[in-house]
């Protein structure tokens, strides 16, 4: 038996713009300028706090944690909205992957929890993972880069 782990965000689901605009109006919640798409897209994969914590160094704990809050603010708006995008084969790949019998699907994501299971359940994917990982289950320090 072999597992095969998926990230969600640039690996699955292009959420791309999601993320930015999320972003910039947690940045605007805090009274903090916006930064440029390609800042914010650098920090994808890391736990929210600890994102916002290397987009904003200087900002006091309380912007940090009202960016933090905007953000999931903006995020939860924008998904109960839309849904991001699956990259194209993304779908198939997983369904032929799932359909072996000497696989086993997980999940390891920076997303939180809410967030992931919205996304599985919005694309049907309930019994496809045998395990989902988010950052609510694992919080991390800050990552090496």
């Amino acid at each position: 038996m072999k597992v095969v782990i998926f990230d969600v965000d640039g690996t699955l689901v292009d959420s791309q713009s999601l993320i930015v605009r999320s972003m910039n109006a947690g940045m605007t919640h805090a009274g903090l300028p916006e930064l440029p798409r390609d800042k914010i897209l650098s920090i994808v994969g890391l736990s929210l706090a600890i994102a916002v914590a290397e987009l904003v160094p200087g900002a006091s704990p309380e912007q940090q944690a009202a960016v933090v809050d905007g953000y999931r603010g903006a995020f939860h708006e924008a998904r109960l909205q839309e849904t991001a995008p699956l990259y194209p084969g993304a779908e198939e790949a997983l369904r032929v992957l799932a359909a072996r019998d000497d696989l086993l699907l997980a999940i390891a994501t920076g997303k939180a929890r809410r967030g992931l299971n919205a996304m599985i359940e919005a694309h049907g994917w309930q019994k496809l993972f045998f395990s989902t990982q988010t950052a609510d289950d694992h919080p991390r320090n800050r990552i090496p880069r």
